[in-house]
């Protein structure tokens, strides 16, 4: 009994601690960007979002569809509603889906030096893939 109860447990522990090391990808908005206008970002939440972030499209078009890159890995959203609204989904490369996303309270992220304010929109959790 012994000998089947630590491979359950070591396996209990290993899904644990790839579930507790998910990479959360957080999306907002840039405030008034180089072109004056304010565009979509996205950064690995927790990380500094300014600099480091990946500037998509204007504010006011849609980010799902656009593809961008957070290290080496490519991602693209998908589910938004309407032209300006948060995505419910997260792809790979592929346009498999590996995560979902969700909104948040709009967290004002305060730049400092030359950077650009952020406005904190929402996170996407990776669960599978990348």
């Amino acid at each position: 009994m012994q000998l089947i109860a630590r491979p359950l447990v070591l396996l209990g522990i290993a899904a644990f601690s790839s579930l507790a090391s998910a990479q959360t990808i957080a999306f907002g908005q840039e405030l008034q960007n180089g072109d004056q206008t304010n565009h979509w970002v996205v950064w690995v939440d927790g990380k500094k979002a300014c600099p480091g972030q990946q500037v998509l499209g204007v504010l006011t078009k849609t980010p799902c569809g656009q593809p961008f890159n957070l290290g080496e890995v490519e991602y693209a959203f998908t589910g938004c509603s309407g032209d300006s609204g948060p995505p419910t989904v997260l792809l790979d490369s592929a346009g498999l889906q590996i995560g979902g996303c969700t909104a948040n309270a709009n967290n004002k992220i305060n730049c400092h030096g030359d950077n650009h304010d952020i406005i904190k929109h929402g996170t996407c959790v990776v669960v599978n893939g990348s």
